[in-house]
């Protein structure tokens, strides 16, 4: 149970607030929620709890664990999530990065289109943070980071990589609150993320403690970068399979994303989902940008990875010095 104050809240206050005041969701509406096989029931049965609260009949598809983030769920559920008016997807292998959520959103879909599957995360964890406040610092930022063309982020362990996001709009300024049709973002709230141009990151990204679908990293992974491409990709064994992973894959070595953590709840574990939410913390993704996320490639995977204490620059001015925000 998460503690504010006096205030001790249950998983089932918690799912309440998720599906009420972050999610919107309102009588009349049709609701749905996407699990794979590795969520606890427990969680599930608290959010359609919460969802009929509000006087919706919601629905409950539950798939197979995916081989990889990115892969798309059966087709049946990818028609569902596009017919409802809200969806919240939880599974180990996000279904964020695909074409199923990119015609969601395109249909007018609202939603958060992953989550943790740790009960954990939900009572004591990411998911207890107030949203609502880390959304004002969100909102700075995404402020900051319009209009702007050149981003540079340098860590501690040997980051040090510049991007251009001209034209590009922040997405994960929403920090899971969506209210508008179409409007879509992602569990545990608290981050600001956007695709870099394509084709414009050069430097070197060094990666550390988890990557998605590859877990806790024994070392650091280290990726050299030429013209938004992951060119040579170094680091023991994790970085192997990593390697292994993305060769022969289209589009898997595209410098997808950039995101700057806000979570002040978020625990740093062998969890990506919720450790790369963590304030202070900086995330790179390679693979997929597309699907409603801003950017143009398609790919079966989109594989995040963490960089702790980064020191980050727009248009030369800070806006976060060694993994503290000066905005």
């Amino acid at each position: 149970m998460a503690a504010f104050g006096e205030q001790v809240l249950t998983l089932e206050d918690i799912a309440r607030r998720v599906v009420g005041d972050y999610l919107g969701v309102r009588a009349g509406e049709t609701f749905l929620l996407v699990t794979d096989s590795t969520v606890d029931e427990n969680l599930s049965d608290a959010l359609l709890a919460a969802a009929r609260e509000t006087g919706v009949d919601p629905a409950h598809a539950r798939i197979q664990l995916r081989q990889s983030s990115g892969e798309e769920p059966p087709p049946p559920v990818a028609a569902a999530m596009a017919a409802a008016d809200v969806c919240l997807c939880i599974a180990s292998r996000s279904i964020y990065h695909t074409e199923a959520t990119g015609r969601a959103k395109a249909s007018g879909t609202r939603g958060c289109f992953n989550a943790p599957t740790d009960l954990t995360a939900w009572t004591d964890g990411a998911m207890t943070a107030d949203y609502l406040a880390i959304r004002k610092v969100a909102e700075r930022l995404a402020d900051r980071l319009r209009g702007a063309e050149w981003v540079s982020v340098t860590s501690p362990s040997g980051c040090d990589i510049n991007l251009s996001i001209k034209g590009r709009e922040p997405r994960g300024w929403y920090t899971a609150i969506v209210r508008k049709p179409g409007e879509v973002s992602a569990f545990p709230g608290g981050e600001v993320s956007f695709p870099p141009v394509e084709g414009t990151s050069s430097g070197i990204i060094v990666l550390e403690h988890v990557m998605t679908d590859i877990g806790r990293l024994s070392e650091p992974i280290r990726i050299t970068v030429k013209d938004g491409i992951a060119t040579h990709i170094t680091g023991g064994e994790e970085a192997k399979r990593l390697v292994e992973m993305i060769d022969g894959v289209p589009g898997a070595r595209n410098i997808a994303e950039l995101g700057i953590g806000l979570n002040p709840a978020a625990r740093l574990s062998d969890d990506i989902t919720e450790s790369k939410k963590r304030v202070g913390t900086a995330h790179f993704a390679l693979g997929d940008n597309a699907g409603g996320y801003g950017g143009y490639v398609e790919c079966s995977l989109h594989l995040d990875g963490m960089v702790f204490n980064p020191t980050i620059k727009v248009d030369g001015e800070l806006v976060m010095d060694e993994g503290d925000l000066v905005i």
